[in-house]
């Protein structure tokens, strides 16, 4: 901390000039990093609105595609759970390098792809490649920031993550039904976005001492956290579960009660629901990011659970206004729930100087995110959209309302003021 402060001092004695050129790097190196999230969550969601296509084409079932989007959430929560100590061992820079190159192999896999098992086998390594880049990515952008204010960073992550969860589903809706080899197109332009993603991450002064140890000489163990790191974890725990669960709820579920609300077969309008849900979700943490993380959750969980209920009743009377203002004030309570846990986790992370604790910070938010997809898909052949979305509405509401109590009964964070990037 002490050094920390002398050495912003001595920064500030520097002429104008020099100060001037040396916040406008800044400024670049950490929105390349922003922008490295953004397309790698793009892709997450790419492969969203081509399950229907490969349906068509492989004759697959819902329980298939269930156990490829499996794949895709074991690939990321295995890497985070075993590969959490290679950001540790290389340095976050090298770590986001490395998972931008699996992800562009990722893309190479869904090209070549012949069947169900090459399909699987692609969002395993996809997940793979996000686990790799999550938890390195949070702690690159907290260190990148000119003031190395972790809100207002925190805040750009979570946009980030949700704008590109967004425009990945609907623009790969737009490639299905309006351009030509729609199940290539979208992983050529990814491969593209993320290869100069990657390569200019690259180009990037490393920006933490790290010794220079080969990628090689790393062997995968168990991520485990050090004493008294757990409590940031667990107060953050129904937070992130309940937001990130309704990123799941309306990736299982949102494209098909869309074309049922607004009697549709064009995919991409049917995956607005998404890009409102995630397009708020990325808004609310930009206009809202002064606030406190206590009242950033408070705020983010009442909406979640105020934005649920409304959905949930306007999807069962067939009211297509009130469904997709439901869906905003969702997503609006997701973006703000994500920004505080993840600003919250970064400082403790930061403090403890503990790099297993983002790791299981993503980990809990992927288990999330999985569940209500992996177990609609299950309950698929008995269960009605209008029943499990009421049913997974419900479950996720409580434990909002949990996260909302808890939140009020902890105390107030004690934080420096966001300023501008």
């Amino acid at each position: 901390m002490i050094s920390s402060a002398v050495s912003r001092v001595r920064r500030d004695q520097r002429p104008p000039r020099v100060r001037s050129a040396e916040r406008a790097r800044r400024r670049w190196e950490f929105w390349t990093v922003a922008g490295a999230v953004f397309v790698v969550m793009a892709a997450s969601s790419a492969p969203s609105a081509l399950y229907g296509l490969y349906q068509q084409r492989w004759h697959l079932d819902t329980m298939t595609t269930t156990v490829i989007y499996a794949c895709y959430a074991v690939g990321a929560v295995l890497t985070l759970l075993l590969a959490g100590s290679l950001s540790e061992h290389i340095g976050s820079k090298r770590t986001i390098i490395v998972s931008l190159a699996v992800i562009v192999c990722c893309f190479l896999a869904f090209m070549l792809a012949t069947g169900a098992w090459v399909l699987g086998l692609a969002r395993l390594v996809q997940g793979v490649g996000v686990g790799l880049l999550t938890s390195s990515a949070g702690t690159a952008l907290g260190r990148l920031h000119r003031n190395e204010d972790r809100k207002r960073a925190a805040a750009v992550n979570s946009a980030a993550t949700s704008t590109g969860i967004a425009l990945g589903a609907v623009c790969s809706g737009l490639v299905v039904e309006h351009a030509p080899a729609p199940l290539l197109v979208p992983f050529v332009v990814l491969a593209v976005l993320s290869t100069a993603g990657l390569l200019a991450v690259a180009a990037i002064p490393a920006w933490e001492a790290r010794p220079a140890r080969p990628l090689w000489t790393w062997r995968p163990r168990l991520t485990r956290l050090r004493a008294g790191s757990g409590k940031v974890l667990l107060r953050a725990a129904p937070v992130v579960t309940a937001s990130w669960a309704v990123v799941g709820l309306y990736l299982a579920l949102g494209v098909e009660m869309t074309s049922t609300l607004l009697h549709t077969r064009d995919r991409a309008l049917s995956a607005l629901v998404i890009l409102v849900v995630q397009g708020c979700g990325g808004l609310a943490p930009m206009l809202l990011g002064r606030m406190s993380d206590r009242s950033a959750s408070v705020t983010g969980s009442a909406s979640l659970v105020a934005g649920l209920a409304m959905s949930v009743w306007a999807y069962g009377n067939a009211d297509a206004g009130v469904f997709f203002t439901g869906a905003a004030v969702t997503g609006a309570g997701f973006g703000l729930c994500f920004m505080a846990s993840m600003s919250t986790v970064t400082a403790a992370a930061r403090d403890s100087d503990d790099g297993a604790v983002l790791p299981l910070f993503f980990a809990m938010a992927y288990v999330a995110v999985s569940v209500p997809v992996v177990a609609l898909g299950v309950a698929s052949s008995w269960l009605s959209v209008r029943s499990a979305y009421a049913g997974f509405g419900l479950a996720v509401g409580l434990v909002a309302v949990a996260a909302a109590v808890l939140a009020l009964c902890s105390p107030p964070a004690v934080g420096r003021k966001a300023e501008p990037v």
